[in-house]
C-alpha cells in the first residue's frame, strides 16, 4: 500500500506551539512511520511558530510542519475519489451505459484538456426522449465520430461534414413508396440521416442525393469489402444491429457538450468543510458536488459521502487538555496523548495509550519512546530533540528538569556534537527583544487556557535574556492582555517574561480580584509582579494561581 493510499493520523502539539510542542511532533511522526506502516503519521501545527523554533528547525535543516488550522471535517475526508466520467465529444449513450452499469445519478464532464464542465444527470436528457410536439420530425445534433461510438460502426465512407442536425428516415418501403415519401412530406434532404437496409436500387439513388449520413443495416462481410459510394459526399456506416436498435443508436450519439447546460455549476473544494458540503447538496437537484481544484475534477460528494463522514485521527504532544488542542479535536477520534503536564480534563471515546511523566520536556519522552521501540536518532532528529529539551527546561536550569532531562540532552548533544550550553545561548538569542517585537506576538505566542475551580485563566509565557526594556512595554502588555481576557472570554489573563540570564520573571495580569492574593509575589506596580527564581510557569506560577482561586472559591 503506498503512502497516499493509508488513512492519516495527525501529531499536533498545542495552539500557540512552542518548540518542545513543534519538535515533539515532529520526532514523534518520524519514528510512529517506522515503527507502523498501517497509518501515515503526519506532524502538524496549529499556529505560528516562533524565531526560536524557526532558528532550530534550520540549523537542523528540517522543514516547520504544515500549518492546519483546524481538523474540522473536511470535503477531502470523505468524498469518492474513484471518478466516472465523459467528454464533451463522447456521445450521450456512453453517459446512459454508465449510469446503469454504475447505479448512479449523474456522470461528470470534462472537457478535451481534462478541465471540469458541469454535471449531467438523467433529467438532462429528456429534451432528447421525451417531446411535446410528435408531429414534427426531431432533429438531433450528430458528429460523425459520435455516431461510430454509438453504434459501433464500421465507416465505409467519409463525409465532407464532421457535424450535422439531422431527423432520421428509415426505408423498408418499396423503392416507389420510398420517392413518393421523400417528395410527398418535403423531406429536406440536406437535414436527414437514412437509415436503409442493403438494397443496392436504393442505394444507387440515395448515393446522388445529399445526405450527410446513411447507415446500412444488415451487411454481409463480403458486401462491406467490395462496397463502393461513388461520388457520394456524406459518411457511410455499416450497422451491426437491426433497424430498430440502430435508430435508438442514433438519437444516443448526440454528443454529450449538446446537452450541458452552460451555467456555472456549483463546487466545492477539497479543503472546504463538510458541513458547507451538506448545506450545498440540500440546495441542488443531483445531491452530488463536484470537488474541483485548479480547474481538475478531483473527487465527488454526495449526501451518502456525508453521513459516511470519517473522524480525523488525532494524536496529542505536549498537552492533554481540550482548551488547548487543535480546534476540531473535540470532534476527532484522539488515539494517543504523549506529555509532561498535569492531567486535564479530556475525554476519550475509547480507549488512548497515554505516555505521561512529570519531566522537564515532551522531548524527553519522545527519546524514551525512541528508546524503547530501539530505533537509532538520526542526527536532525536529535537537534530537533536536544532544541525542545533545552528551550522548555530553560537550558536545564528549570526547576521542571529532571535527571532524566539531563542524561538525555547529554545523550542528544554527544549524537549531535553540540556544547548544551552554547546551542542554549544560541537558540534563546535567536528570538528578538521584545521591544523588536509585536505586541500581540509577545503575548498570544504562548498562550495556554485553563479551567480553574469555575474559572478560565489565560496564561502566556515568553523568554528574554533581559528585563530592562520592559518599564516602557508594561502599559502596551497589559492592554493586550485585556483585549485578549475579552475576546477569549476568560476571567483572569497574564503574562510571564522570564529573564533566563538572571532567572527573574515578572508578571502582567489584567484587572481581577484574585490579583490581590498574590501576596508570594512584590508588587511592582499596578497589574506588575517580580518573581525572582520563578521560571516554570506550570510548576511554580500556575500551583500559585490555582491555590489563590481555591481560596476564592471556598
Amino acid at each position: 500500500m503506498s503512502k497516499s493510499d493509508k488513512d492519516t493520523i495527525y501529531i499536533s502539539g498545542h495552539k500557540n506551539p512552542d518548540t518542545d510542542s513543534v519538535a515533539s511532533a515532529v520526532c514523534y511522526a518520524y519514528l510512529k512511520n517506522i515503527v507502523d506502516d498501517t497509518f501515515n503519521y503526519v506532524p502538524m501545527r496549529c499556529g505560528h511558530v516562533s524565531d526560536q523554533t524557526k532558528f532550530i528547525f534550520d540549523s537542523a535543516k528540517v522543514g516547520l510542519p504544515e500549518f492546519i488550522k483546524d481538523i474540522y471535517p473536511k470535503v477531502k475526508d470523505s468524498m469518492t475519489k474513484n471518478l466516472i466520467n465523459v467528454k464533451m465529444s463522447d456521445p450521450i449513450s456512453l453517459i446512459l451505459k454508465l449510469i446503469q452499469d454504475n447505479s448512479i445519478r449523474f456522470v461528470p464532464v470534462l472537457d478535451d484538456q481534462g478541465n471540469f464542465v458541469n454535471m449531467v444527470g438523467v433529467h438532462d436528457l429528456t429534451d432528447i426522449f421525451i417531446r411535446d410536439d410528435r408531429s414534427k420530425k426531431p432533429l438531433f445534433s450528430l458528429r460523425y465520430d459520435t455516431l461510430r461510438r454509438s453504434l459501433r460502426a464500421e465507416i465505409l465512407n467519409v463525409g465532407e461534414l464532421e457535424e450535422f442536425d439531422a431527423s432520421i428516415v428509415v426505408t423498408t418501403m418499396a423503392y416507389e413508396s420510398f420517392h413518393n415519401y421523400l417528395t410527398n412530406n418535403n423531406i429536406d434532404i440536406s437535414k436527414t440521416i437514412l437509415v436503409t437496409g442493403s438494397r443496392q436500387n436504393i442505394l444507387d439513388d440515395v448515393f446522388k442525393m445529399d445526405f450527410p449520413a446513411i447507415v446500412i443495416v444488415g451487411m454481409d462481410k463480403e458486401s462491406i469489402e467490395t462496397f463502393s459510394a461513388g461520388n457520394f459526399k456524406g459518411w457511410v456506416f455499416a450497422s451491426p444491429f437491426d433497424s430498430a436498435q440502430t435508430i435508438r443508436c442514433i438519437e444516443m450519439a448526440t454528443p454529450v457538450n449538446k446537452i450541458v447546460k452552460s451555467d456555472k455549476p456549483r463546487m466545492i473544494r477539497l479543503n472546504d468543510y463538510l458541513e458547507k458540503a451538506a448545506e450545498m447538496i440540500s440546495e441542488v437537484n443531483i445531491k452530488a458536488l463536484p470537488v474541483v481544484e485548479d480547474n481538475k475534477l478531483v473527487g465527488i460528494v454526495t449526501g451518502t459521502d456525508i453521513l459516511k463522514k470519517k473522524k480525523q485521527r488525532l494524536i496529542l504532544m505536549d498537552h492533554n487538555e481540550i482548551t488547548q488542542a487543535v480546534d476540531g479535536a473535540e470532534v476527532a477520534e484522539i488515539v494517543e496523548i504523549v506529555d509532561h503536564h498535569r492531567l486535564g480534563t479530556i475525554k476519550t471515546t475509547s480507549p488512548v495509550t497515554f505516555y505521561a511523566k512529570p519531566v522537564g520536556s515532551t522531548c524527553t519522552l519522545v527519546y524514551q519512546l525512541y528508546k524503547s521501540h530501539d530505533i537509532a536518532i538520526p542526527k536532525n532528529i536529535a537537534r530537533l530533540l536536544l532544541g525542545g529539551v533545552l528551550s522548555d527546561t530553560v537550558i536545564l536550569r528549570s526547576p521542571t528538569t529532571t535527571k532524566d532531562d539531563i542524561d538525555i540532552a547529554n545523550t542528544l548533544a554527544e549524537i549531535t556534537g553540540l556544547d548544551i550550553k552554547q546551542y542554549g545561548i544560541d537558540i534563546f538569542s535567536a528570538t528578538d527583544s521584545l521591544s523588536h517585537r509585536e505586541m500581540k506576538d509577545v503575548v498570544r505566542g504562548d498562550f495556554k487556557v485553563f479551567n480553574e475551580f469555575s474559572k478560565r485563566i489565560g496564561i502566556s509565557q515568553v523568554e528574554t535574556v533581559t528585563l530592562q526594556e520592559l518599564p516602557e512595554l508594561r502599559s502596551k502588555i497589559h492592554a493586550e492582555l485585556i483585549g485578549l481576557n475579552k475576546e477569549n472570554k476568560l476571567d483572569w489573563s497574564m503574562l510571564l517574561i522570564t529573564d533566563i540570564t538572571t532567572e527573574v520573571s515578572e508578571l502582567v495580569v489584567t484587572e481581577y480580584a484574585a490579583a490581590e492574593r498574590l501576596f508570594k509575589y512584590s508588587k511592582v506596580e499596578d497589574c506588575v509582579y517580580s518573581l525572582p527564581g520563578i521560571l516554570s510557569r506550570k510548576k511554580q506560577l500556575l500551583p500559585e494561581v490555582s491555590r489563590i482561586l481555591e481560596e476564592l472559591n471556598r
